[in-house]
């Protein structure tokens, strides 16, 4: 039953976490030879790019080609919240513990037979599964194929299991004292936006502006050059917009034979030294039931030259970092979907691992590496952490996508991975795309949406590659090659960095959005200019009116400018990046310095943009040891026991009115979130306040607050709060929405309505 077959494997179907590659079709394929450059000037005159607009694509001829591309959903299946299954998991065994190959072929037989094969196949889910209320009467057969990262095994399973029987199947292999982790081995697959076929953009996300990148000015002082950028990812397909920076890859996508059609190499082969881009296309219910027949996306394509499109040459469109070089790994094969245990090796192969397996070492190590892909997981997959962690230690940032599901990021991989950078998407009016994750995001960067794509390079063939081409697609896809890009530039003009380093210097230079940003986006918009000025030191901007009346006064405490003055903001108001922190300015609020925890606290709820809008006093000292500063929509509290915290709406003046931080309750200890029934809460050292919009803003704490919580707190039968603690006969009581809870001489009593 065991087998090590290497790089060509058995095709059973793996355990795949879709992976979301968030591009769309946003206009007909153009030709490259025959599709007008937007945004290009013969070289020397202007910078690619910079000024002249796009032009839009010729009217289709053939019913083919004025079909628009298919959405594609961002993962297999109809809702993602019940979708998991799989056919491969991932066992590692601890170091020094692992057993023979026969010894770990009886671990298997036996974790299946206590697994089983039981309950239904989630709705949606995979066709080979049990039929509702059936029971299969054998339990799985296992076969290791080959090894991954960590020299963790990926074991197949003999058919498709669903959520449940995965989730018994790595339990019972945990039991196994020589198991260190079992996990599913999940598909991750692209996750297109749906565009409007016919509109074709210029470069606008490039160019100078308040919601776009300023790039020319950052070219300047670098533009990659020296730099590898590695694209894991659908493989490349040969442009003549790319073919001069692209050097040899490999091709990671294990399943090449048998099974079903997801995440097939289509080469006829595993592992090897080919990264082509062989096409993700699929036809009706091929992908899963339900699935619409979907042409090939290119994907790998477009992110490459998003990254590092050639420049001065005359041709097709500018990259982030058109001077860095190019190493494409193919990670995903058909249906846009590749198994993490590949994404895993791909990655840490790219940064110059070496992943064992008779695969040579990659020569070209990567300064970045880019995963334009996400799926939902609530942690990071311990096989995909240790890829990152590899790639990590050897000097190459990882840059993520945020992923297209309107949800904050921390539910979502490879986002939430460690030491990641991941990326939220921004439109060109400087707003977080709707599709967008938000929340636990390292910064944003311009990713489209509808009404203005991202342009870049791609092939015209339908299912296999035809002539190169253009097209507009947007989507986090498209930010994250952004800011990989934006690493090269930096690692070019300050090559010492670390990873930890880089992601610093992008964190402490981005700009709020000119727009909002429900749900936060993290630092805010990356700022190449900033960035790599901060990098080499390089200084020389200079500051005028009321922010630099306000520098001129405190410089001692705020540094020299980093940026330029950038006005047109939300509000009309005008942003100065220095070398601790940023003014921020509007004829209503007048120039204010935001730096430190503050910033970043304000930062993560939406900066100028977000609910608490621009500060209106510069920071000031609590009297206890903390620091707090006003906002149009509130203020913001800082203290080194607990970091900074917002405080605003009816919670915060139910703060405020029982003493701030002065009063019982203390320092919060972080921002404001959602509850139950659409309330909030928010915590503090000694409590937290409960609202509800029947109930108000009210204090729960102490003994009565504590036997709240141990009955479930607001979501449980009391339910919130309908008014503060009140003395009544000796006892203290508070009531709620289900009851009331008393204390008297240490001891509490609950009564429920």
């Amino acid at each position: 039953m065991t087998s090590f077959h290497g790089r060509a494997l058995p095709g059973a179907l793996s355990g795949i976490l879709a992976a979301a590659l968030v591009l769309a079709p946003s206009a007909a394929a153009v030709p490259a030879a025959a599709q007008p450059v937007p945004g290009t000037t013969v070289p020397g005159t202007t910078v690619p790019g910079a000024t002249a607009p796009a032009v839009a694509p010729p009217e289709p001829t053939s019913p083919q080609s004025t079909a628009p591309a298919p959405p594609r959903p961002a993962a297999p299946g109809g809702n993602e919240e019940t979708r998991g299954g799989t056919d491969r998991v991932v066992v590692k065994f601890k170091e020094g513990a692992e057993p023979a190959a026969q010894v770990r072929e009886r671990v298997y037989e036996a974790a299946a037979e206590q697994a089983g094969r039981t309950g239904a196949a989630p709705e949606g889910g995979h066709p080979d599964a049990a039929p509702e209320g059936g029971h299969p009467d054998a339990a799985p057969e296992l076969e290791e194929l080959t090894e991954t990262v960590g020299a963790a095994k990926v074991v197949a399973v003999d058919e498709f299991l669903d959520r449940e029987q995965v989730d018994a199947l790595t339990r019972a292999l945990e039991e196994d004292p020589a198991v260190e982790y079992a996990e599913p081995d999940h598909l991750v697959g692209i996750a297109s936006v749906p565009d409007d076929p016919y509109y074709a953009t210029s470069q606008w996300n490039l160019q100078p502006g308040p919601a776009s990148l300023g790039l020319p000015r950052a070219w300047d002082r670098a533009t990659g050059a020296g730099q590898t950028i590695a694209i894991v990812d659908t493989g490349i397909t040969a442009h003549p917009d790319l073919d001069a920076g692209v050097l040899p890859g490999y091709d990671f996508v294990t399943h090449s034979r048998g099974g079903a059609l997801r995440g097939h190499s289509r080469d006829g082969d595993g592992w090897d030294p080919d990264p082509r881009d062989e096409g993700d296309h699929a036809g009706a219910d091929e992908c899963w039931p339900g699935s619409a027949a979907t042409s090939s996306s290119w994907h790998g394509t477009h992110t490459a030259g998003t990254a590092a499109a050639r420049a001065h040459n005359a041709t097709g469109v500018a990259g982030v970092a058109h001077d860095a070089q190019i190493l494409p790994v193919r990670a995903l094969g058909a249906c846009g979907e590749g198994y993490v245990s590949d994404i895993a090796v791909a990655v840490a192969w790219a940064a110059g691992d070496d992943v064992g397996q008779n695969v040579p070492v990659n020569p070209h190590p990567a300064t970045v590496v880019n995963l334009s892909l996400s799926f939902l997981s609530t942690s990071c997959p311990a096989v995909l952490q240790d890829g990152v962690d590899r790639a990590l230690s050897r000097g190459a940032s990882v840059v993520v996508a945020a992923g297209n599901h309107d949800r904050d990021a921390r539910t979502v991989s490879p986002a939430n991975c460690r030491g990641v950078i991941s990326v939220a998407s921004s439109t060109a009016y400087g707003t977080r795309a709707g599709y967008s994750n938000w929340g636990a995001v390292t910064l944003t960067a311009p990713g489209g949406d509808v009404s203005r794509t991202v342009w870049s390079t791609t092939n015209s063939g339908t299912a296999r590659p035809a002539g190169s081409t253009y097209s507009g697609k947007y989507g986090t896809s498209m930010a994250s090659p952004t800011v990989a890009g934006v690493v090269a530039l930096l690692r070019q003009a300050a090559p010492g960095l670390s990873p930890a380093q880089v992601k610093n210097h992008l964190v402490t230079t981005a700009r709020p959005l000119p727009g909002h940003c429900s749900g936060g986006c993290g630092a805010g918009l990356v700022d190449p200019v900033a960035a790599v000025s901060r990098a080499t030191a390089q200084e020389g901007y200079t500051t005028r009116g009321a922010i630099g009346r306000l520098h001129e006064r405190i410089r001692s405490a705020t540094g020299e400018p980093r940026s330029p003055e950038v006005c047109g903001l939300a509000q009309g108001g005008c942003y100065q990046q220095f070398a601790r922190g940023a003014i921020h300015w509007t004829a209503a609020t007048g120039a204010h310095w935001v730096h430190g925890g503050v910033h970043g606290a304000w930062a993560r709820a939406g900066g100028a943009g977000g609910f608490l809008g621009y500060p209106r006093s510069g920071e000031r000292s609590t009297g206890t040891g903390g620091v707090h500063q006003l906002f149009q929509g509130g203020r913001a509290l800082w203290s080194p026991a607990t970091g900074a915290a917002v405080l605003h709406g009816a919670v915060g003046a139910r703060y405020a009115s029982m003493g701030s931080e002065r009063g019982v309750l203390g320092y919060p200890l972080g921002n404001e979130r959602g509850g139950p029934a659409g309330g909030a809460r928010q915590a503090f050292e000694h409590g937290r306040i409960l609202w509800f919009p029947a109930t108000g803003a009210h204090a729960v704490r102490g003994a009565i607050g504590r036997a709240h919580a141990e009955l479930g707190g607001e979501t449980g039968r009391l339910g919130y709060p309908v008014g503060p603690e009140e003395v009544s006969g000796g006892s203290t009581v508070q009531h709620y929405q289900g009851g009331s809870i008393a204390y008297r001489q240490g001891r509490t009593t609950v009564a429920y309505r």
